[in-house]
């Protein structure tokens, strides 16, 4: 029926459906067959109007004059561009729907569309050829979207940085330098010595720089943040240069030790081994030892001691830092008996490895492959543990640590014994808590004599009640009132402390649990009686709980 209904216009762009004057209209007539009777006349690829179609039927139905004049149902359309702008505006892509029956776009429309969308910086013109090409393929209504411009982000400024002249002795110390001979590594070939002369540049800081703006693809401006500015601060013998201010110079010939915006040049002394030869070494600064402290011997530093090689059966002891290239060696002594190698620090220690010695630390111990047989005291972590986590076994003797223990393996096989307290802080906590509850008890006891004297004060005869006693009855209530506010603060401050301590400080073992491995915490104990996979000892106060890491369930010991 719509074969006899639709006709094109004269300038074939449009689908004219129109009733004759002697035509009369089923009332069944609806869209069905439009699509074959547009094909027939050429049009089939026509944009068809769904809303005038639906005009039309109802029109031609109810003999209406507007359907014998004639309603627009199809026509032809152009390919059509649309430019959307997305990312905050630093992106512009151009959406373009498939002609129906018509051309593709020109070039014309569009740089027309771009101007529309104000998109003036950034255009991709490899992008426009591409959109053209595709207008002219894709299927009718079908759509296709092209990203034609981008804006520029802001380059943020960067802040001022500070470039060391020097090497690092504390990692030139630890890496052996190669042999040309036959590419083998001397252990104890660590190269010459890291030290600075008077007046020698040691540091350069580089200023922080503005930054460069960015765009969108608008053109609107994007400001960059500015880096922050640091000045290059004077160390422990190091002065600025007077004809450089960005430019740091040693004031004494030393060893530079770099700290982060500065360094320092101290005194200290470089031995490629401590021996009979050398005799004990007692320094006031830093002391660098290429190879190894060999056994019987004594080293004393005011500052840190960096040992390239191994401390064997020895006594070193520092102020600093304690950083020992291979490994810290003692000898099995009867029970109750010293040790042989004893390896204090006033910081920290760290080691490749560790056997039948004392280590002590106010803060962390970090051995990398195994610590065996040693008594160890630190008042911060235990971390044995390489940085791959593959190699790092705690076995025997007695471990004391402040917070966290860390390691792969706790324990080995064959029932040795070993015990390990973590949280050795717990009584100083409970100590302190205790100390903080009087003090807020007796503060509670002062405010009440202070609200009682107050009361006694207003049930007295008007008469008998001076200004002044009460102005001072008013005052010391406040300064009660204070201190009182003062010590709950501090209390509350402190139960945070302790229950965040309580379940940050607990034993972590990455591999196995073996047997006969007694865990403390304060004056709780438990022992391994089989082998555990990855757990987490820790403790709620009133036991220690040994959960596993594999089914995240508190098991037995």
């Amino acid at each position: 029926m719509w074969n006899e209904l639709i006709v094109l216009s004269e300038d074939k762009t449009q689908v004219i459906a129109k009733l004759n004057g002697d035509k009369t209209i089923a009332k069944e007539l609806s869209d069905q067959g439009l699509s074959d009777a547009l094909g027939q006349i050429g049009a089939r690829k026509y944009f068809v109007d769904q809303d005038s179609v639906k005009r039309f039927i109802h029109c031609a139905k109810e003999m209406k004059s507007e359907a014998y004049d004639g309603i627009v149902v199809a026509l032809q359309r152009n390919a059509q561009v649309e430019v959307v702008l997305t990312e905050q505006d630093m992106l512009a892509s151009m959406l373009v729907t498939g002609a129906y029956g018509g051309r593709g776009l020109y070039g014309s429309e569009l740089v027309q569309a771009l101007a529309d969308a104000q998109v003036v910086k950034g255009i991709n013109k490899l992008a426009l050829k591409k959109v053209l090409l595709m207008s002219n393929t894709l299927k009718p209504g079908e759509t296709f979207t092209q990203p034609v411009a981008r804006g520029k982000e802001a380059i943020q400024g960067q802040d001022s940085q500070f470039i060391a002249l020097v090497e690092d002795v504390s990692k030139r110390i630890l890496a052996p330098q190669e042999r040309k001979s036959d590419d083998k590594i001397d252990m104890r070939n660590l190269g010459e010595t890291v030290t600075v002369s008077e007046n020698e540049p040691v540091m350069r800081r580089q200023p922080a720089t503005e930054g460069e703006a960015g765009y969108t693809v608008q053109g609107k401006v994007i400001a960059p943040r500015p880096g922050i500015n640091s000045e290059l601060l004077p160390g422990r013998g190091t002065h600025i240069s007077p004809e450089d201010p960005n430019l740091l110079l040693a004031s004494q010939s030393g060893l530079p030790i770099i700290k982060g915006k500065t360094i320092d040049v101290d005194n200290a002394l470089c031995l490629n081994n401590v021996s009979i030869a050398t005799g004990h070494v007692k320094f006031k600064g830093n002391v660098v030892i290429a190879g190894d402290v060999e056994p019987g011997m004594v080293v004393r530093a005011t500052g840190s001691v960096t040992v390239g090689g191994f401390i064997e059966s020895a006594d070193v002891q520092a102020q600093g830092d304690i950083e020992v290239g291979k490994g810290i060696i003692g000898h099995t002594v009867s029970e109750g008996e010293a040790k042989s190698c004893v390896v204090k620090s006033g910081v920290s220690i760290k080691a490749n490895y560790a056997q039948f010695c004392e280590l002590q630390a106010a803060e962390n111990i970090q051995i990398a492959v195994h610590c065996m047989g040693a008594d160890v005291r630190c008042g911060g972590d235990l971390l044995v543990l390489d940085d791959g986590e593959k190699q790092g076994t705690l076995s025997g003797g007695v471990t004391k640590v402040g917070g966290k223990v860390t390691c792969l393996n706790l324990g080995v096989e064959g029932d040795t014994a070993m015990n390990v307290e973590a949280f050795a802080r717990f009584a100083w906590y409970k100590d302190r808590m205790v100390k903080h509850k009087e003090q807020y008890k007796l503060a509670q006891e002062e405010t009440m004599d202070i609200i009682r004297r107050e009361l006694e004060f207003k049930k007295r005869p008007k008469a008998e009640r001076s200004d002044e006693e009460e102005l001072e009855i008013d005052n010391a209530k406040d300064q009660a009132n204070a201190r009182l506010e003062k010590v709950k603060s501090a209390l509350d401050v402190l139960n945070d402390e302790f229950q965040i301590a309580l379940e940050n400080n607990v034993v972590d073992v990455k591999g196995k649990v073996f047997t006969h491995v007694t865990v403390q915490f304060g004056d709780e104990r438990v022992t391994t009686k089989r082998v555990h996979g990855p757990s987490i000892f820790s403790y709620n106060q009133y036991e220690i709980q040994l959960s596993s890491k594999l089914d995240e369930e508190d098991i037995g010991v």
